[in-house]
């Protein structure tokens, strides 16, 4: 289904009349989507939870596409969604991964500075931290497991020059000072994949439909819930397509989450669009210059053009866990391609949408600019070379690369047009508002969840708490503590899905 837009794909397909009913359904099976699902099999064992996701393999985009590190909690707003989550997700991770036996590992990360401008900033990351080690609202949703309640939610200690070279002598000699974060680590993004997919597959309440695209979505008419159509790829040529009428619809598509959310917009003249910032990485396959080195190194953030955020957490060095060393991610936004396409006159709802041209986006444009950018590489290693000097630019190759799908982009007009969309006064929203996670019920048994980037992976067990927290209460009207021990049953017996799955 190659350059599809929106238009295109709701005029190939239809509205059909739903052939089963399901209480939640999950777009996406990333981290997120996985994790969501895992829970929310586990906390209402009485509803029906199904994912849908249109690769063969789960985790085969953003998640697995990344620099699988267990960051710490510390880059983001005081009060964005990405710190809470974070604090909280890296807790749940650390203790899920020891549980499933999933490999990883807390090396600690050392975040760099060279300049007074840098270590000022170093300084408000560490009096940033200090706020959150204060906060007994954080200290209750991240135990530290300290008997007497005195190890802080958010490690962090300050070193000079002398104590930096001393933890990592291959650094640049020249560095003023830096930050050393002791909870960040390392996991196998891969095995919590899978991990989190056989707890799904083996409860008795989830399933999981692979090879399977989500290519409409509609308010049913009874306002029970959302029509989802899907469409199957077949080995025969011959796809096959169904009908679901699903309760609620969790949307948890990444790269794609914003096309689903438009399906139930679509009405709207402007659309929401996320801005695409694919990142290269590239391994090192040598001893030269990092003999020494036992933490992930992070430079000071690079920041946008506008210097309103930054853009990414710099060209950093990570480890994996065989202690391969790989550096990135770049910056590299990536220009959205879209086709001007006439909409028809026609009803949505209760409203008459006249025909008029609008530009819309070519869907999955991105996957053409998947393989990493080699002419980058010179870039890449002058800015390692800055904190790492030893290092020989003959041994860097290309690795591979990932795509973060970014609420905010470098067009402001955009930018605009997706705070009003997303509810937030375009005017008086903060520089801050669409750099957070967006999750939130848009409509009534819609919960989206956008521009679910860096820290997702760390996040992806925390944002499935909140999600199944938002659904207890805002949708199902169940008490906190009865984890959905039924006020009403299930939709759906799940032997009437068996021909979906």
């Amino acid at each position: 289904m190659s350059h599809l837009t929106l238009s295109t794909l709701r005029q190939r397909f239809v509205k059909t009349s739903p052939e089963v009913a399901i209480d939640h359904l999950v777009i996406g099976g990333g981290v997120v989507g996985l994790s969501i699902t895992h829970y929310l099999t586990r906390h209402f064992p009485h509803k029906s939870t199904y994912l849908v996701e249109r690769h063969n393999k789960v985790g085969q985009e953003t998640s697995s596409r990344n620099s699988e590190v267990i960051h710490a909690g510390l880059y983001y707003p005081l009060n964005s969604l990405k710190t809470r989550l974070c604090l909280r997700g890296r807790h749940l991770l650390y203790d899920f991964c020891r549980n499933h036996s999933i490999p990883h590992q807390k090396v600690g990360k050392l975040i760099i500075s060279k300049s007074l401008p840098e270590v000022e900033y170093l300084k408000s990351l560490y009096h940033k931290a200090q706020t959150i080690n204060a906060n007994p609202d954080l200290g209750r949703q991240v135990p530290t497991g300290d008997a007497n309640g005195t190890s802080p939610i958010l490690p962090i200690e300050f070193l000079n020059r002398s104590q930096a070279l001393n933890l990592e002598p291959d650094l640049n000699h020249e560095i003023a000072a830096c930050l050393l974060s002791p909870e960040t680590g390392i996991v196998d993004s891969h095995a919590l994949l899978t991990a989190l997919e056989s707890l799904i597959v083996e409860s008795e309440n989830g399933e999981m439909v692979l090879g399977t695209s989500v290519v409409r979505i509609d308010k049913a008419e009874s306002k029970s819930g959302w029509i989802v159509q899907t469409n199957t790829a077949s080995q025969h040529g011959v796809d096959e397509a169904h009908s679901v009428l699903a309760k609620c619809v969790i949307n948890c598509a990444g790269l794609n989450a914003h096309n689903m959310y438009n399906q139930i917009i679509f009405d709207q003249s402007r659309q929401l669009r996320l801005s695409f910032c694919k990142g290269n990485y590239y391994a090192y396959a040598s001893k030269r210059g990092v003999q020494s080195v036992r933490h992930l190194i992070y430079p000071t953030p690079s920041f946008r053009s506008d210097q309103k955020g930054f853009a990414g957490l710099g060209t950093h060095l990570t480890l994996d866990l065989n202690h391969k060393i790989k550096f990135g991610p770049d910056v590299e936004w990536l220009k959205t391609r879209t086709i001007a396409n006439v909409r028809g006159s026609f009803r949505h709802g209760d409203q008459q949408t006249n025909q008029r041209t609008v530009e819309e986006e070519v869907q999955d444009f991105w996957e053409a600019h998947l393989a990493p950018n080699d002419s980058r590489m010179d870039a890449i290693c002058a800015s390692v070379r800055a904190y790492l000097p030893q290092v020989e630019p003959e041994h860097f190759t290309s690795d591979y690369s990932g795509i973060r799908p970014k609420l905010k982009g470098l067009d402001e007009e955009q930018n605009f047009i997706n705070r009003a969309i997303l509810g937030h006064d375009p005017l008086q929203s903060t520089d801050d508002t669409l750099e957070d996670f967006f999750i939130n019920q848009s409509d009534h048994g819609f919960v989206n969840l956008l521009g679910i980037e860096s820290p997702g992976l760390t996040s992806s067990l925390a944002i499935a708490e909140y999600v199944a927290d938002l659904l207890r209460k805002d949708f199902w009207g169940l008490d906190s503590n009865r984890k959905g021990k039924l006020r009403d049953r299930r939709v759906s017996e799940l032997g009437q899905l068996e021909a979906w799955e």
